[in-house]
């Protein structure tokens, strides 16, 4: 005889109870139970639950969860059984009731009323007793039957069932009617819809039954992954003036599970991990696309004429981020008793750090109780850390005052988590906070905390552009042209005390830069840093530079741009070549102008001479003023004579020279 032992298991927003179907020993009192061995609680929002029980031999392990979490629990469920075998899962579907009265011969809703149940059995054998009489047999069905007189009249059920004998009986059903299913399968029909529709009363659970295969007696295990608050990190740091702080990292989480939380292992794991949802418990039906019967050949494919090529990817032309080169840091002395660290308490507990390939995790080193509701913080980090205080200018923030901040160096083993960050003063106490971002292990990030107004920084820009080389090759002119931006950064010290100065100027992408104080780069700045004494004054230099290659045709270029290049070339004897090569394009030019005016003059007479003929025309032959047009007539065809030579000279200087032009291009 199997005994069921109840458990919980962890939930999100209620508590959920598990069956576990275990052979207990004769005489056996108490059912055995689960209990949470660990949980795992992700920065991605999600909770891996573990859980432990004692199994003997073959069972089944049953968990009632909330429906919002079967997909989650489909997704991630393992079974850890040492010396046995899954046999699989099963759980009702999404609409159970729908499901289980498909099936059935009745409605959840003729379950409520007796006389319908009875109508929706017919066929069934049935013994039924009612007002002191008792009928059986196979029920036909139930009709309807008035009684009474007028206002007296009632209506009264009446079941009619035929016996074995093949008498048809009928019977008044009352409010004392007794009635027994005598068909055993029909009997547990109408009981497994009894459960299955008490359940759907509360659909937003299901239970989710695990077979297990074995022979021994064994520990058991599953673990599962559901929703959960993200934990968060905040962190407190003192810093000294020697060049190191005190780090302190607590962390806040929240009991939602549901139960309580009854000496739990705890592990905090930070990272970015993918969390994805999908509703595995949701049913998909794959449409077919209906296709008409068709006849004949089969239309070709496409056919591929091009080859696959691969993906190209960007690269960063003024190259990766350089790490920054940092003197080493003094060990500081023990603080004072009145010190703000003294205030510090360290965590009761070492807690276990241990870097992944993509996370990093901390085992807390004490089991955790807390109830369900509740939130925790405690410290799980306390480590001293190399922080040096600087000053960072950001010229993109459009202020001249820079922010304070301590360049942070995770010395720890394992990856320190986002979070924000509380700055407190060795002496001063409390000065600002932070937003840290997630640091590895051996890396350094900046983290600002208060405005350093006490110091002032204005920035100037010197842009320049100028020709560097000037190459002719097949008649076409290649210059580099070499852009180039100068930045100064003028410091303004505070009055009492040094600063470490530390400019992040932007990168842009193609462009190169020089500068002595030039210490590190990001993947979206360069670290540019400087020492300035108390009342001092400093400025950083830097210049960025970026060369373009453009090219002309030298036949299309005009005597202004050749005499450009020629004044811009760095080669006297390209200069010169060039120069040369100007006055030929002027003197071509000047020829072409030429030529073009005596084309106008030409058309000008022209013109002339069609309003003389016109007005001759219309002049009496023998009159004075006709013998006048013919005159000018005369004159003007002399002139358009002469005009016509002086083209023909002008377009063959111009052609001589054009040639010249072409014959100097091929010569460089």
């Amino acid at each position: 005889m199997k005994t069921f032992a109840t458990v919980f298991l962890a939930s999100r927003t209620a508590m959920l109870c598990a069956t576990v179907a275990v052979p207990l020993a004769a005489g056996a009192a108490e059912a055995v139970e689960s209990r949470v061995e660990a949980i795992t609680l992700s920065s991605g929002g999600l909770a891996e639950i573990r859980r432990s029980a004692r199994v003997e031999g073959a069972g089944a392990l049953e968990i009632d969860v909330p429906l919002e979490q079967v997909d989650d629990i489909l997704k991630s469920l393992v079974v850890r059984d040492p010396s046995g075998r899954v046999g699989g899962l099963t759980l009702d579907g999404l609409s159970p009731v729908e499901e289980t009265f498909r099936r059935l011969p009745f409605r959840p809703q003729e379950m409520g009323s007796l006389p319908d149940l009875a109508a929706a059995l017919q066929g069934v054998r049935v013994r039924a007793a009612s007002g002191g009489r008792t009928v059986e047999g196979t029920v036909l069905g139930v009709g309807r039957e008035r009684t009474g007189t007028g206002d007296d009249i009632a209506e009264v059920r009446v079941l009619s069932v035929m016996t074995d004998a093949g008498q048809v009986e009928a019977l008044r059903l009352g409010t004392d009617s007794v009635f027994e299913i005598l068909d055993a399968s029909m009997r547990d029909k109408l009981r497994e819809a009894a459960e299955v529709s008490g359940r759907g009363r509360t659909d937003d659970m299901r239970r989710i039954a695990i077979a297990l295969a074995g022979e021994e007696a064994r520990a058991v295990g599953i673990s599962y992954v559901v929703p959960a608050p993200v934990w968060k990190t905040a962190y407190r740091l003192v810093s000294r003036e020697e060049g190191d702080a005190r780090l302190q990292a607590w962390a806040v989480i929240e009991n939602a599970t549901g139960e309580d939380w009854n000496d739990v292992a705890v592990i905090l794991s930070s990272g970015a991990p993918v969390t994805l949802a999908q509703r595995l418990h949701q049913r998909y039906w794959h449409q077919r696309p209906e296709v008409p019967v068709t006849a004949g050949s089969t239309t070709p494919p496409r056919p591929d004429d091009a080859a696959e090529r691969k993906a190209e990817f960007a690269q960063d032309n003024a190259g990766g981020a350089a790490r920054l080169q940092r003197q080493a840091l003094v060990a500081a002395p023990a603080p004072s008793a009145m010190a703000m660290e003294a205030m510090m308490a360290p965590p009761d507990g070492e807690t276990v750090g241990q870097e992944g390939q993509t996370t990093a995790t901390y085992r807390l080193p004490f089991p955790v109780a807390l109830k369900a509701g509740q939130t925790l913080s405690l410290p799980f980090i306390d480590a001293e850390v190399p922080a040096e205080r600087v000053s960072v200018f950001q010229p993109e923030r459009r202020e001249i005052h820079p922010v304070v901040a301590l360049l942070l160096e995770n010395g720890t083993e394992a990856s320190l988590p986002p979070g924000i960050l509380t700055v407190y003063d060795e002496q001063d106490g409390y000065v600002g906070d932070a937003q840290l971002a997630g640091i590895p292990s051996g890396e350094s990030r900046m983290v600002s905390f208060a405005a350093d107004r006490k110091v002032e920084i204005t920035t100037t820009s010197e842009p320049q552009e100028t020709v560097g080389q000037i190459a002719v090759v097949d008649g076409t002119l290649r210059a580099t042209t070499i852009s180039r931006l100068t930045t100064t950064y003028s410091i303004k010290g505070a009055a009492d005390a040094r600063r470490t100065i530390v400019v992040e100027h932007p990168r842009r992408d193609g462009w190169r830069i020089t500068s002595e104080a030039l210490s590190g780069s990001t993947p979206t700045h360069h670290r540019l840093r400087a020492t300035v004494a108390a009342g001092g004054a400093a400025e950083i230099r830097v210049t960025a530079e970026r060369s373009r290659m453009d090219s002309f045709a030298l036949v299309n270029a005009d005597a202004e741009a050749l005499f450009g290049w020629s004044g811009a070339a760095a080669d006297p004897q390209m200069a010169a070549k060039l120069g040369e090569l100007a006055d030929l394009r002027r003197q071509s030019a000047a020829a072409e102008m030429e030529m073009s005016d005596i084309e106008e003059a030409i058309a000008r007479m022209a013109g002339d001479q069609t309003r003389i003929r016109d007005n001759l025309a219309a002049a009496p032959r023998d009159s004075a003023l006709a013998q006048r047009y013919l005159s000018m007539l005369e004159k003007t065809e002399d002139e358009i004579a002469a005009l016509n030579g002086r083209r023909d000279a002008a377009e063959a200087r111009f052609r001589a020279l054009k040639e010249n032009v072409a014959e100097f291009i091929r010569s460089f």
